[in-house]
């Protein structure tokens, strides 16, 4: 039968590692953010920045940062309408998606 500590331990060896690699996983998302072209609809920029948000937002929450987990869930829920209609974000939705990368990078900080 396996050993309740050991699985516990090793548990918190992988947050703990996942931890680490946040501030890179943020960075990358942030750049995605930045590249993605304003004037035209890139579909393949566009598609793995949702990819690296949605991988966030399920392992947040499965490594133990339920807080970033909901932060990124909401980032995610803004780009989704721009997935569905192909199109590149309209001003106001710059503006939401700049703040919940905000908020994203401010749960990391209180997170640490």
């Amino acid at each position: 039968m396996a050993d309740p500590d050991d699985f516990q331990l090793k548990l918190k060896m992988l947050s703990d590692s996942y931890a680490v690699q946040l501030p890179q996983k943020l960075e990358q998302i942030e750049l995605a953010w930045i590249e993605l072209p304003i004037a035209a609809w890139d579909e393949e920029a566009f598609q793995s920045l949702h990819r690296m948000v949605h991988s966030l937002s399920g392992s947040g929450k499965t490594f133990g940062f339920a807080a970033l987990g909901v932060a990124a869930r909401n980032l995610e829920d803004a780009l989704q309408p721009l997935a569905q209609a192909k199109a590149t974000p309209d001003e106001a939705q710059r503006t939401n998606i700049r703040a919940l990368l905000d908020e994203l990078h401010r749960t990391l900080t209180q997170s640490e």
